[in-house]
């Protein structure tokens, strides 16, 4: 009898603890059938849209769940073959996160017009097989890649399996580390708005790039630079964050000092990241003091687009004020933005030149945009947004493109039977997807081969100067070469 109640006793014990450890985290993230779970304060891994990460996200969330469930029945209903792609990036923020709410809001955005336009059109090549979007959160601080990456694997062996991943959202160590474990895996990953120069086909097989690459970057910088008036814009200072994790702002400088060194004729003037979030612009009070004894015609920042902003409000403040000074920066859309920024850089008496991968001029019809950005821009004001200014961030045209670069190659691929392919068989076919396979983007006629290591031919490059000035506006947009 004893023995019966100590057996009944542990029994009891083992249920608590699993109750306790695994039950109430994954009813608190949904359930314990989904593929959601508790981790640091915040909800991680796949849902196919029912599980809401955020509810700033619902109504885009919302809508995605509706196309999956539309092709899932359209499927069933026609017998047409289907298949899932993984959408990994951030899906919680913070105040402090490398990505915002609305940033995030915008890559799903983007993601699910390229969604629909695949299914519904045959505007993305053959709509066969039809696609199903899964979205996978990491965390705000990606805390939660190993167990996101763990279901995406998981999915490869589903009914309807997941056959690519797109959208990585930020270069940092965690994103390297995710991307190779996928492609280990057979699973090809195409990044979203990540440009640290190592996360690229030359540095993990199996990989794309939808956005440019930092040197791509820097050389539609040279670019401009080159263009300009003998005389004008011709020393430079390095402004970098030292933190060694972050491997957007380590490429950045880098490639900086590959293509640019010769601009710069003053010492590097590092700084720690992390640090601003603490000490505000008097991070950047000794930086400025030597910003002015050097008197540089321009600063090339490598920092993150928040750093970016202090920075810009530490140089409205500094002493030399009188002396004009341009500031190059690097990000995926319009930022830093707004007319509390703008009132910085006039007080300042500062341009901003922004190299970036979208224009907001060809929203509102200023400037000649990519052959294939009207399309996409007609099925956004449709579905999502009619005012131009939502895609000023550059996130809803880079994801739009990250799911169409993934779509082209899934449906260029033949599978060896019949059905659908495979991840494995959908890797074979990255490196064709140019000459007559290319993707038709917002952002460019798109094009990667192995001469490029998997970085995008045909993407526009824009630098913008903010304020805006004709004095600084670019004379040709740089697009990246083909081959």
């Amino acid at each position: 009898m004893r023995i019966l109640i100590g057996t009944g006793i542990a029994l009891f014990s083992l249920l608590l603890v699993y109750f306790v450890v695994v039950a109430v985290p994954q009813i608190r993230c949904g359930g314990p059938f989904d593929r959601v779970r508790f981790q640091d304060g915040e909800c991680v891994g796949v849902t196919d849209g029912s599980y809401v990460f955020d509810s700033r996200l619902a109504e885009i969330q919302a809508d995605i769940k509706s196309e999956n469930d539309w092709a899932a029945a359209e499927a069933e209903a026609q017998g047409t073959p289907m298949v899932k792609i993984g959408l990994l990036m951030p899906l919680t923020t913070t105040e402090t996160s490398a990505v915002n709410v609305d940033t995030v809001r915008s890559s799903l955005e983007g993601a699910y017009v390229a969604l629909h336009r695949a299914n519904r059109t045959r505007e993305l090549g053959d709509p066969q097989p039809l696609v199903q979007l899964h979205l996978a959160n990491e965390g705000s601080r990606q805390q939660g890649w190993e167990f996101a990456v763990a279901q995406l694997e998981e999915m490869t062996d589903d009914d309807v399996p997941l056959v690519a991943v797109m959208g990585p959202a930020i270069g940092t160590v965690s994103t390297r580390d995710a991307a190779a474990r996928l492609s280990d895996h057979g699973i090809p990953v195409i990044t979203g708005a990540t440009t640290a120069d190592d996360l690229d086909n030359a540095h993990i097989g199996n990989l794309l790039r939808t956005a440019p690459s930092n040197s791509d970057f820097v050389t539609a910088m040279r670019h401009y630079l080159d263009g300009r008036p003998e005389g004008d814009l011709e020393s430079g200072i390095l402004v970098y964050d030292d933190v060694g994790q972050d491997t957007f702002v380590t490429s950045l400088r880098d490639a900086y000092e590959a293509q640019l060194g010769g601009y710069i004729q003053f010492s590097d003037q590092p700084f720690h990241g992390r640090s601003v979030e603490q000490g505000g612009s008097d991070v950047f009070y000794p930086i400025t003091q030597n910003i002015c004894s050097a008197e540089p015609d321009m600063v090339f920042f490598a920092g993150r687009a928040p750093d970016a902003e202090v920075f810009i409000e530490a140089l409205s403040e500094r002493v030399c004020r009188d002396s004009h000074l341009t500031v190059l920066f690097v990000e995926i859309g319009l930022y830093p933005r707004g007319e509390e920024v703008m009132e910085l850089l006039d007080t300042g008496n500062i341009t901003l030149l922004h190299a970036t991968g979208y224009d907001p001029g060809w929203a509102r019809g200023e400037k000649a945009a990519p052959e294939g950005f009207a399309d996409f821009h007609e099925h956004y004001r449709d579905l999502v947004n009619l005012d131009a200014a939502a895609l000023d961030n550059g996130y809803a045209v880079t994801y739009h493109d990250s799911l169409a670069i993934a779509v082209r190659a899934v449906r260029i691929t033949l599978p060896q039977n019949d059905g659908v392919p495979s991840a494995d068989e959908v890797t074979e076919n990255l490196l064709l997807l140019n000459t007559e396979n290319v993707v038709r983007g917002a952002t460019g006629t798109l094009s990667f081969n192995r001469n490029r290591n998997g970085n995008p031919g045909g993407k526009y490059v824009p630098v913008i100067p903010l304020p805006y000035s004709e004095d600084f506006a670019e004379s040709e947009t740089y697009v990246t070469p083909s081959e």
